[in-house]
């Protein structure tokens, strides 16, 4: 339900992750420390909620997201309508292993929960609370 959402567990499943995440996408945004005028690129945004909260930090920034869903991309829209009408807001399906953006576009990035298909090897990682 949580590697890849689709369908109706996948909707129960971004309702569930946007609660869950809320603590550590705050938690993240602080160690951060997102500017104002900050670039920022979550990688598996899920149902965006830590996308808004970001975009909040960075209002004069640009925050971009990318996640393989289907169902979490049109979650995360209608989440981040607004911001996304703004401009200031871009979010995309894809994979992390192919970004769609040149070397040094991002200031900071992140990633919450997105290790769970064991595709990707991630390198460095911290996991919340650490």
């Amino acid at each position: 339900m949580f590697g890849r959402p689709q369908g109706v567990l996948g909707r129960l499943g971004g309702i569930i992750m946007a609660r869950m995440n809320e603590n550590c996408g705050a938690w993240v945004s602080d160690l951060l420390e997102i500017g104002p005028r900050d670039s920022v690129l979550e990688v598996g945004f899920g149902p965006g909620a830590v996308i808004k909260r970001i975009s909040k930090l960075a209002p004069a920034g640009n925050v971009v997201g990318i996640d393989p869903s289907r169902e979490m991309v049109e979650q995360a829209r209608a989440r981040n309508a607004i911001a996304i009408q703004s401009g200031r807001v871009d979010l995309r399906r894809g994979s992390v292993e192919r970004l769609p953006f040149e070397d040094n576009t991002f200031d900071k990035a992140l990633a919450i929960n997105s290790m769970q298909s064991g595709r990707t090897r991630w390198p460095d990682c911290v996991k919340c609370g650490e």
